[in-house]
């Protein structure tokens, strides 16, 4: 939120997680200082700040760090360096208990307390202030919607089944003892909701970093169409995602590439990347933020540093790529010319061991890389390639009955504009050199991998493996995709061990509830596999 004020916007979130959170479990509210309805808000000025204040909930570092290990952590893409703590390396090596730091959730809950309490005690501001209109408040009550709905889903992908909270904790004689709600029934009310805001949200604020950092239609329209794939409504998806890519809002970011033919035993074409182009989008996408590709992404600046240089930068490095994955799995060179090499590759998703996308300052040697004081890297929820890939898997899901040709086709040019954007080689085109009908399974790897590419450290390869593994109601084909990256993913003496749980237990697919919240609340009961 580079223009608007997120440094008043983090003063009134300390303010009211003051007054509203106890020093105990979370969902066991004791507000303590026995705040009434009115002493909250009294204009629409303050009530702007409190929407502010849930954005900036959002960047608080513990919530930021779990953006990255909920949706990387126990995929194939990272590992522990010598400085992780000892709960990171368990997850690395599938031994999670409760008692685990990073299976806490209280942040994500002070999000969605903030928002219930935007949405409860803002229509009592608009009774006390005439200039408040009916429509900002509708808007307003819209992006605390959107955001209370982005944090559910996160929790709902990673512990499946959790406590669903509509009311704001604000009285003294409140307690949020409650039990879990069923992940499906929460994912049907999260698209209740945001239909019945869609209408109140502007499609365009008077700024970039505005249209960016705050929910529009279009972050409304790119959450839902990720929470109807989840739920396997193919249609749905594919409706809002054709719908934000002819907005004529958002474009990627082109990196231009020459094509040279390559004499041998056969006549074929390679393409090199323009590198001026490849520093551009680098420096547009990770360094600046808000290219013209992004639809949602949190804004960090000189008023708010997000965590990455403390968990990825030299002398630091908690978390380092996995590069032997790299190597064999997702950014193989090409057979046919050394050179040709995909752009996501070395030097912008990682440099040497380092995790790039978030520290990196250059993308080419000499690398160059943030420094404390300057971790001012945006985090990406949403952008343009990720909405081409939504609408080609959802497609391809439509076709896998019936081998529909004309939506397989649809799918793979989607998947090619991505590819060629990246300059991606020959070598990791599953479809390299076919001709005649596509195969819908086939089709379907070949997205789950160029996820992986595209998306490399962008918090979703976990979410992307488990939202296939677990269709058909895990397919033995399904599944597969699951246990495939137990081996690639857990380090050698743990492999097995982990390949038989995910197997034979889907509930360690999802992590357990943090201790702390089982004896504070009474009525949770832990996930089943981990009691």
């Amino acid at each position: 939120m580079k223009q608007f004020n997120i440094s008043r916007a983090l003063q009134l979130l300390a303010c009211i997680l003051c007054l509203t959170c106890s020093s105990c479990g979370w969902l066991e509210l004791e507000p303590e200082d026995g705040v009434i309805r009115d002493k909250f808000w009294k204009t629409k000025e303050e009530v702007h700040s409190a929407v502010m204040g849930c954005y900036a909930s959002m960047m608080e570092d513990r919530v930021m760090e779990r953006y990255f290990l909920w949706g990387e952590m126990r995929a194939d893409m990272v590992e522990p360096t010598t400085r992780a703590q000892a709960d990171i390396i368990a997850i690395y090596n599938g031994e999670i208990g409760s008692g685990n730091a990073f299976t806490t959730w209280d942040y994500f809950y002070r999000t969605i307390n903030q928002c219930n309490t935007v949405l409860e005690l803002a229509p009592l501001a608009r009774e006390k202030d005439p200039s408040f209109s009916e429509t900002l408040l509708r808007q307003y009550s819209a992006e605390a919607t959107c955001i209370r709905s982005l944090a559910y889903f996160y929790l709902l992908r990673t512990f499946r089944d959790v406590p669903y909270i509509t009311k704001a904790s604000i009285y003294d004689n409140q307690k949020f003892s409650v039990p879990k709600n069923a992940q499906e029934d929460i994912l049907d009310s999260l698209i209740v909701s945001l239909k019945r805001v869609e209408p109140d949200i502007p499609f365009n604020y008077n700024s970039v970093a505005a249209n960016k950092g705050r929910f529009n239609a279009w972050g409304l329209k790119a959450l839902l169409a990720d929470i109807y794939l989840w739920k396997n409504d193919y249609a749905a998806s594919i409706e809002l995602c054709t719908q934000i890519m002819n907005s004529g809002q958002y474009s990627l970011v082109p990196v231009g590439r020459e094509e040279v033919l390559v004499e041998g035993a056969l006549v074929d074409k390679v393409y090199y990347a323009n590198e001026s182009d490849v520093s551009r989008m680098f420096q547009s996408m990770y360094i600046n933020g808000n290219s013209v590709e992004s639809i949602l992404e949190l804004q960090f600046g000189t008023d708010k540093e997000n965590p990455f240089v403390r968990m990825f930068s030299p002398g630091y490095s908690v978390l380092q790529p996995k590069t032997a994955n790299f190597s064999t799995e997702y950014f193989m060179r090409s057979a046919i010319d050394r050179g040709w090499a995909d752009i996501r590759g070395e030097g912008v998703s990682y440099a040497s061991t380092y995790i790039w996308k978030w520290i990196g300052l250059t993308s080419s040697a000499p690398f160059s890389y943030r420094q404390v004081g300057n971790s001012f890297s945006n985090w990406i929820f949403y952008r343009l390639a990720d909405i081409y890939l939504m609408k080609a898997e959802a497609l391809t899901q439509q076709a896998m009955l019936n081998g529909d040709q004309t939506k397989l086709q649809e799918a793979l040019e989607l998947v090619g504009k991505i590819r060629e954007r990246a300059n991606a080689p020959e070598s990791t085109d599953l479809l390299f050199g076919h001709s005649g009908s596509i195969e819908a399974k086939t089709l379907e790897e070949f997205i789950l991998r160029e996820r992986a590419r595209e998306f490399t450290f962008e918090g979703k390869r976990w979410f992307d493996v488990l939202r296939h593994a677990r269709r058909d109601n895990y397919s033995e084909k399904n599944l597969a995709y699951l246990l495939r990256m137990s081996v690639l993913c857990a380090p050698p003496e743990k492999a097995m061990s982990l390949l038989s749980k995910w197997q034979h237990h889907k509930g360690s697919h999802y992590l357990p509830i943090n201790e702390n919240e089982i004896n504070t609340n009474k009525l949770l009961i832990q996930n089943e596999f981990y009691k």
